[in-house]
């Protein structure tokens, strides 16, 4: 069965694929210095912008004139990074005053340029555009057809006349295939990983092919003086023109687009990568320029990565990320942040950690549900009418969300899940109730305004300031952090966690009494100030003995937690409260609240069954008003 992919998704694959990158941060990796040195490079950044150090802080940056990493500056304008003439070396050690750990680089603003240019000569289109179209694509879910079923991709494995491979093409196939799988330190394979987040609905398979023999050295692919895109797509042609022309490879058997595109095409190449960062055959994802046609498909998207020594899952996993899915990166492009979200998802930092590349976490509540994964139930009485209400609980790993949407915006929401640290969920950095507050209008880079937005229970926004990729108390416990409430205005003056809309409008929606982190969470759903929220019900008794039963006649409760929340009039009178319940022949009294006030409140944990609630006047008249939530 091929990909399912209707005309919508594939304009928000098409819009969303293009913000996509690699997340470092303090990757390390070695580079052939012209002196024959190995020199350590502390890489932090991503496919767009990026910051390179040597072992003690300093800034080095690629010299094409002397074919190596040389020390940096910024220069006089402050607007580059530029070459010292010096070539780096581990041996130099330099002198730190008090609290200086690294050399100061780009400020953020100039960071955040580099990066928008960096991006469009990459995606030969403008980074609003992208965004504006990302927006468009993604305002309207609902209508994206589910990706699942069987898909099937590509990766084609590459060595070179003086590199040759090390990792066979059976330690390949089973990298991309094997279910169960543990090579390599892995938890699972690239298909275990997408058949555990998806819930079994998505049978994403790899054909691994024997190696390609590169033309040339490998020195001519990973030249550093040349882009990234150049050498790297020459070598890819090559291959994909020997997979045609001399394997007799049948290239319609693979899963592709409305637009006959190949989507799931990978490139491993034997070794390190042997390039300066975004320079020769350094990893990335991006569009193959020159187009190969064949079998009546082509080419469009990749990924091409180095294979090393040995494999790790993360990586692979994120960029099917992309390349299946059209799930946009979560982090920050221009390093002002680390992104709300930060490891909690694996377009954020969820798969790139030291446990996390071999057990990637699972993506955000709200992309599974654009793929069709998880089933949601809107919360929102405005625009569902049957809306559960009251105690409520979601159990971990369930592929079920619940969701409450603004009726005035209605692609922004609130998605909520629990995550337990078990399972696929085994390394995230905390366990209990999660809250994603997602908005098409916003985007990665504005870390107070992103696309998808973690309310983080502490409060703190780490991630947003830069200060860590979330930790612990992220999450909605039940022990310190119990209730989430629209309080403060969620706006860029302010950042706070809350549930108001981002135009600072107050959603309604609250949170309260939210039990301890467990595999299964239950909490009230209530008011956005906190009060209890539910069905209320106004009326007038007209004197002693007058009563009135709400909602009239009678109601089916399936089971749970019934409250029923009575105000009636300050003096003067005392109005009691009872709820009934049906046997099957007659009403039965299964609580009551009869205080000397008119102010009475009843809790009752229920069977299913009918029941009926009744306002009683033990003496005097007035208006009254009952709030029921279950």
């Amino acid at each position: 069965m091929r990909l399912k992919v209707a005309t919508a998704a594939v304009m928000l694959l098409a819009s969303l694929f293009a913000q996509a990158g690699i997340p470092y941060k303090d990757s390390v990796y070695e580079f052939k210095q012209p002196g024959g040195e190995k020199l350590r490079v502390h890489l932090d950044g991503n496919d767009y912008y990026a910051e390179q150090r040597t072992d003690d802080g300093s800034l080095i940056v690629f010299d094409s004139a002397k074919k190596g990493f040389c020390y940096a500056r910024v220069n006089a304008t402050g607007d580059d990074l530029v070459s010292t003439g010096v070539l780096a070396t581990n041996a130099q050690k330099r002198s730190l005053s008090a609290g200086d750990k690294k050399q100061q680089g780009l400020s953020p603003e100039m960071r955040a340029k580099k990066a928008k240019e960096k991006f469009e000569k990459m995606n030969n289109r403008s980074l609003e555009s992208a965004r504006k179209s990302a927006a468009i694509a993604a305002s309207a879910p609902q209508s994206l057809t589910p990706i699942t079923g069987q898909v099937k991709g590509l990766t084609v494995i590459i060595d070179f006349p003086d590199v040759p491979g090390t990792i066979t093409q059976a330690q390949v196939n089973s990298f991309l295939n094997d279910v169960p799988y543990t090579g390599f330190g892995n938890a699972q394979s690239v298909r275990g990983y997408y058949q555990s987040v998806s819930g079994g609905k998505l049978d994403y398979t790899n054909t691994s092919t024997v190696y390609y023999h590169a033309k040339y050295n490998k020195a001519y692919y990973a030249d550093s003086s040349l882009d990234s895109g150049v050498r790297s797509q020459e070598l890819i042609t090559e291959a994909l023109n020997w997979l045609e022309y001399t394997q007799g490879f049948n290239f319609a058997s693979l899963s592709v687009d409305a637009n006959k595109r190949i989507r799931g095409l990978n490139f491993f190449y034997a070794g390190g990568a042997d390039s300066a960062w975004s320079k020769g055959l350094w990893p990335h994802m991006g569009w193959l320029n020159n187009q190969f046609c064949a079998d009546g498909v082509c080419t469009g998207y990749y990924q091409i990565s180095n294979m090393g020594t040995s494999l790790a899952i993360g990586t692979f996993s994120h960029e099917t990320g992309h390349l299946i899915m059209g799930w946009p990166d979560l982090y920050d492009y221009d390093g002002s942040s680390e992104g709300s979200v930060a490891s909690y998802c694996i377009m954020g930092f969820g798969a790139v950690g030291s446990q996390s590349q071999f057990r990637p976490v699972p993506p955000n509540g709200f992309f599974r549900y654009l793929a069709g994964w998880d089933t949601v139930t809107e919360l929102n009485p405005a625009l569902n009418a049957s809306a559960p209400k009251g105690r409520l609980s979601h159990t971990s790993g369930s592929h079920s969300l619940y969701r409450w949407t603004n009726q005035a915006k209605q692609d922004e929401a609130f998605y909520l899940e629990a995550i337990y640290k078990a399972d696929q969920n085994l390394y995230q950095l905390g366990s209990g109730l999660a809250v994603w507050h997602v908005d098409p209008a916003g985007n990665n880079s504005d870390e107070w305004h992103p696309y998808v937005q973690m309310e983080h229970a502490d409060g703190r926004r780490d991630p947003e300031y830069n200060v860590n990729r979330g930790d612990a108390t992220d999450l909605y416990d039940g022990a310190i952090y119990k209730a989430f409430y629209d309080t403060v205005p969620n706006n860029y003056a302010s950042r706070g966690t809350n549930s108001r809309w981002w135009s600072g409008a107050g959603s309604n929606f609250g949170l309260a009494n939210i039990s301890p982190a467990a595999q299964t969470i239950a909490f009230d759903v209530v008011k956005g100030d906190g009060t209890p929220g539910g069905d209320t019900y106004t009326g007038y008794l007209s004197g002693t003995n007058a009563s009135a039963i709400q909602p009239s006649p009678y109601f089916y409760y399936g089971g749970g937690t019934i409250k029923a929340n009575l105000a009636g009039p300050a003096s003067g009178a005392d109005f009691d409260l009872k709820l009934e319940q049906w046997n099957g022949s007659a009403w039965v009294q299964v609580a009551s609240s009869t205080s000397p006030t008119s102010n009475e409140a009843i809790t009752y944990n229920a069977a299913a069954a009918y029941y009926r609630i009744t306002v009683y006047s033990y003496s005097g008249a007035g208006n009254y008003t009952l709030t029921v939530t279950k």
